[in-house]
């Protein structure tokens, strides 16, 4: 072997390293949208995909209504933001844990002005929560509205607020706010009410609250409803009737499997009538089988089981109660 082809086998040698980390640096270089079988143009400003979707959930309000689309006499103006668990805190600062252990699935946000406006500056700004399910939106809307919101006609429930509208539609819990003191908040909140679906959830067990009297006021409690740790996802309504206070509370399966769910909740109550020493007797009125309950804390009550609810009264020992319950069973 002559001194020159020794030095030429040399240099390939010393060469095949760096053509290896050459083929390895760019094997790094690429497309992240290839990889994750999403064109570019379909995430948004904050990296979150304009359509995204969790199991059974609606497109959200940046896929419902793209950039520039008139709505009815509205306009969206620049593209709506989409936002998770992971970077709510971005939206709402301080509150976003709240939203959260509420049930929070997701966030849309989008701008709008009058169609024929000749400005681009948005005047509405329209601020969708999946709570996930439409009993939860509804605690959420009590909470935000509190006692001193105004009822208002859009979606399934919705209060006037100081900074605009506040509305419930399925699991959707909807701020919409006014940008501009003199936009149309409430044509465009009804007509933005329009544009989400309304799913079949346990919201519609709301139907099958008694008629009891006038309405005082309806809440929702979360968990730990008068101190028991079993019950949560309470909707309590208090009613007058007459010189009585009537409370109704009402505690509703959710999905498939609601009716093993009242099953174990009824179960739950029974356990703890024993380890507390609670006497309680079963009654049968109007066909309806109920339970007479001796609380020493809370007064007597009536605990009622139907289908799709179970129903805890309070303020009367009056078995009359018992038939509105059986009518609406019907």
């Amino acid at each position: 072997m002559t001194a020159a082809s020794l030095v030429y086998r040399l240099l390939l040698l010393g060469l095949l390293p760096c053509i290896a980390a050459i083929i390895y640096f760019r094997g790094q270089q690429y497309d992240a949208a290839l990889i994750d079988f999403k064109a570019a143009s379909e995430t948004t400003g904050q990296g979150q995909p304009a359509t995204a979707q969790t199991s059974g959930t609606a497109l959200t309000t940046a896929a419902v209504l793209p950039e520039e689309k008139v709505l009815s006499g509205f306009r969206q103006t620049g593209r709506g933001k989409t936002y998770t668990k992971d970077n709510l805190y971005e939206h709402v600062n301080g509150h976003a844990e709240y939203f959260i252990g509420a049930g929070f699935v997701q966030l849309s946000v989008s701008e709008f002005t009058a169609a024929e406006a000749k400005t681009s500056e948005a005047e509405l700004q329209a601020e969708v929560f999946d709570m996930g399910s439409s009993i939860q939106a509804f605690g959420v809307l009590s909470d935000e509205s509190g006692d001193s919101g105004r009822p208002a006609s859009v979606g399934t429930m919705a209060f006037r607020t100081s900074g605009g509208i506040n509305f419930i539609k399925g699991k959707y819990y909807v701020k919409i706010s006014a940008l501009n003191p003199k936009a149309p908040l409430l044509s465009f909140a009804k007509v933005f009410s329009e544009t989400l679906p309304a799913s079949r959830d346990s919201f519609e067990v709301f139907s099958r609250l008694p008629d009891l009297g006038k309405v005082n006021k309806t809440r929702f409690i979360k968990e730990g409803y008068r101190g028991l740790d079993f019950l949560r996802n309470v909707v309590e309504r208090e009613y007058s009737a007459g010189d009585m206070k009537i409370t109704v509370a009402m505690m509703v399966g959710s999905g498939a499997g609601s009716a093993q769910q009242l099953k174990t909740l009824q179960a739950s109550f029974f356990d703890y009538f024993k380890k507390s020493g609670m006497p309680y007797e079963k009654a049968v009125k109007d066909g309806l089988e109920f339970y007479r309950v001796t609380d020493k804390y809370e007064g007597n009550w009536l605990l009622i089981p139907s289908p799709d609810a179970l129903f805890g009264v309070f303020g009367t020992e009056d078995e009359a109660v018992v038939k509105y319950f059986a009518k609406s069973r019907g």
